[in-house]
């Protein structure tokens, strides 16, 4: 087992537990992960379980409540798993509180990963888990951006498509990035009116495709601008969260128009 995995495996091991409420005392929570990493044939490395449980202690998905911490050693702490935190534990590989696990389940999504926007998703959930919330917005912005740059080239390849002349000087010169998601959404409108897309990714240009984009690049605006205007750590995440979804339906769109065997889609 490699290292990466060990840690993953460790990470896993202590969401379990939280879950299930099986220990109510930090003593209890790393004595019992250590005799399930070891039934389990887990290599036990305290470093790693010590560093997530503060993790996520200061993300706010467990509390130590009414204890000093500067007495840990002398005492055995009680600790919590919050409401906040159950809804991460709980939303499993869709959560950004575990990075790993998060980023392997959106790669798993897509058929064709972008190495580029997948940067730019790492360094936002990052920036979300150091509490750098703006800069999560920002990245997160770059990463949905790129995204939308993909499907435009798509597009503009096609010359049959409606619009891809359009759409192709647009990215051959300065992209204004709102202008050009218009653009795409037009073309995509028009191929579902005409029955032209598959039902599943048509329905989704609503309810996915257009929701996502706006809510991030809404988010970023609010980021990217000396406003000072705050960006919470719920509004980071609920950018990140939706994420991975917006990414398995661009893959698809961009496996989809360069596909289609029909001219014009």
């Amino acid at each position: 087992m490699s290292e990466p995995e060990q840690s993953d495996q460790l990470r896993r091991l202590v969401d379990e537990a939280l879950l299930a409420g099986r220990e109510d005392c930090v003593h209890n929570l790393f004595n019992g992960i250590g005799d399930r990493a070891k039934s389990t044939g887990v290599p036990y490395d305290g470093a790693v379980v010590l560093e997530y449980f503060w993790h996520l202690a200061r993300i706010g998905a467990v509390a130590v409540p009414g204890d000093d911490l500067r007495a840990m050693p002398h005492r055995t702490p009680r600790l919590l798993l919050t409401e906040r935190g159950r809804q991460m534990l709980e939303r499993g590989e869709t959560s950004p509180h575990d990075p790993s696990k998060y980023m392997a389940a959106v790669r798993r999504r897509v058929a064709q990963p972008d190495e580029v926007a997948l940067s730019y998703l790492a360094e936002a959930v990052e920036a979300w888990r150091s509490g750098l919330n703006r800069s999560s917005a920002v990245m997160l912005g770059c990463a949905c951006e790129r995204l939308v740059l993909l499907l435009a080239e798509a597009v503009a390849a096609d010359k049959t498509l409606p619009g891809a002349d359009k759409i192709g000087k647009a990215i051959e010169g300065r992209v204004f990035v709102s202008s050009l998601f218009g653009e795409i959404r037009s073309t995509l409108a028009s191929l579902k009116s005409n029955k032209k897309l598959p039902k599943e990714l048509g329905d989704a240009l609503d309810r996915k495709l257009s929701a996502i984009f706006d809510h991030a690049r809404g988010l970023r605006n609010q980021s990217g601008h000396p406003t000072g205007e705050e960006v919470s750590a719920e509004d980071a995440e609920a950018g990140l969260l939706p994420f991975p979804g917006f990414c398995e339906l661009v893959d698809k769109l961009v496996v989809q128009l360069a596909s289609n065997p029909d001219s014009g889609i």
